[in-house]
């Protein structure tokens, strides 16, 4: 009863049903006028010119695939639903504010001191990798920088706690999900006496990833509390494409010196404080020195794209020494331009590793790209393993995960689910020489719609942590094989095809 109240009294409910209602009527008016003649003319019309306009996009060919294939079928309304759903050059940046976030990539002098050449020379044979980063995203490899990893949640908490008391500048922090409770009621008591001392402390949350976790306006409570503070893609009530950029980042910055990172949100379930799909398995990663300039960057360039100002970035530099512990190199990846950088880089690593390939991910929805890349892994005699949940947050998502694991399980890649759980982690990890870790499920969503965040180690003690964490989490893991996961009955046949027909949409 107790959930049912919590369900029925949640502002994502109410905003769903809303949409729902909007959906339905917007449908329904389309179908009264296609009865007239010239209506259903003008609209069969906008249904062709719709399915130009997405053959001619740069899209991927399965995100452009699903969505002709709608337009065609419903051929009187589909133009109109694409338009509604599914049109990512129509608003959410004005084209002012998208030049502004997309601004020219930085210039070398931004970049002084980066370890890109001491990475050429010392890992040549991942030059290749780390350079398309850099002329991607514009942004450099770094030495002299300290690692942590954190494998358990309340450490993560009480170390970043703790490094907040010794802040003096400023306190950038962006998130997907803020959730008030425990640990966030912890953190915004500290929050609050920084600003105080004169703290400039900024906070970016996602508003349909807070939606359940925050009050609606929580932007304006943090504003009252003096805290530089934005909504992210705020939710309106009216359905528009828009909805789909969501900022699934995770950034917790110290005066430019110390950066956290990683699968953790700041809400008590990412502690196991509140249990919602058995135990959460997550991970997040400190750096203290010089890398802390690309997160402060990616930053400070969401920060003005949102709020339209203008920082001075030469002034946020990292200012303190640091040990080096390899080669550091966190980059940003966002669906307003026409790479998938993220995704890229993990087809790089599957292509590239010469004894194993292990990966962990809450979702397993590749792309065909990746699909190929991993099977054609696992058949050159690469070690390739994926651990995913046994536990799902999201039931559609995982009917069509698992209905994935059946020709990657037949090509040689072995798949296990962690027991306990819900594994949250995303993490790549190749030859214990290298591994990415960060905000990108292996989904469309992911790799397509939302703004991310990744971290590539070369040589790094990090990279012996996650394989340390990886080989754990195995241990209370199950292998699958394909017999374990075939659906049983026809009803379940049709919704896992179904799924995966519609998957680059969901």
């Amino acid at each position: 009863m107790r959930k049912l109240v919590k369900l029925l009294t949640s502002r994502l409910f109410w905003t769903a049903l809303i949409f729902v209602a909007e959906f339905v009527f917007i449908l329904n008016l389309v179908f009264r006028m296609s009865y007239n003649s010239y209506l259903f003319f003008a609209l069969s019309l906008l249904s062709i010119l719709m399915q130009f306009a997405v053959f001619s996009r740069s899209e991927k060919p399965a995100y452009k695939m699903v969505w002709m294939f709608l337009i065609g079928i419903f051929s009187v309304f589909g133009g109109v639903l694409y338009l509604m759903m599914a049109n990512k050059k129509l608003g959410y940046f004005s084209r002012k504010k998208t030049r502004q976030f997309l601004r020219t990539l930085p210039d070398e002098s931004f970049f002084e001191g980066s370890a890109d050449d001491m990475l050429y020379a010392a890992a040549p044979e991942y030059r290749r990798l780390s350079s398309y980063i850099k002329h991607e995203t514009g942004l450099s490899a770094w030495s002299n920088t300290e690692c942590t990893y954190f494998q358990y949640s309340e450490e993560f908490f009480l170390d970043v706690i703790e490094e907040i008391r010794h802040a003096e500048r400023f306190i950038f922090i962006e998130y997907f999900i803020i959730g008030e409770g425990k640990w966030w009621t912890r953190i915004l008591s500290e929050l609050r006496k920084k600003v105080a001392e004169g703290v400039d402390v900024r906070i970016i949350y996602d508003d349909l990833g807070s939606i359940n976790a925050v009050p609606a306006g929580y932007d304006r409570t943090l504003r009252g509390y003096g805290i530089k503070a934005v909504a992210f893609n705020r939710v309106k009530l009216h359905i528009n494409p828009r909805l789909n950029f969501r900022d699934h980042r995770k950034i917790f910055d110290i005066d430019g010196n110390v950066c956290y990172t990683g699968g953790l949100n700041l809400a008590d379930e990412y502690a196991n404080d509140e249990i919602r799909f058995g135990y959460w398995k997550d991970n997040a990663v400190k750096f203290r020195g010089a890398a802390v300039w690309n997160f402060t960057y990616l930053f400070l360039e969401m920060w003005n794209g949102v709020s339209g100002g203008s920082d001075d970035l030469r002034g946020y530099i990292p200012a303190v020494e640091a040990g080096s512990d390899g080669f550091v190199q966190p980059f940003g990846d966002n669906p307003l331009d026409d790479g998938n950088t993220a995704e890229d880089v993990y087809i790089q690593m599957i292509s590239n590793a010469r004894r194993y390939v292990w990966i962990t991910t809450p979702y397993l929805v590749p792309d065909d790209r990746m699909v190929s890349a991993l099977q054609m892994a696992a058949a050159s005699g690469v070690d390739v393993r994926i651990i995913t949940p046994r536990y799902p947050d999201k039931k559609t998502v995982f009917e069509v995960s698992r209905s994935n694991y059946i020709p990657l399980i037949r090509s040689g890649v072995r798949i296990y689910e962690f027991i306990p759980g819900f594994m949250h982690a995303k993490t790549f990890i190749a030859d214990d020489e290298i591994a990415v870790v960060g905000t990108t499920n292996i989904d469309y969503r992911s790799f397509y719609l939302h703004f991310e965040l990744s971290v590539l180690f070369c040589f790094s003690s990090i990279v012996g942590a996650v394989k340390e964490d990886f080989l754990h989490t195995l241990d209370l893991s199950e292998e699958m094989t394909v017999e374990m996961v075939s659906a049983h009955g026809i009803l379940q046949r049709m919704v896992r095809y179904f799924l995966r027909l519609f998957s680059p949409a969901l």
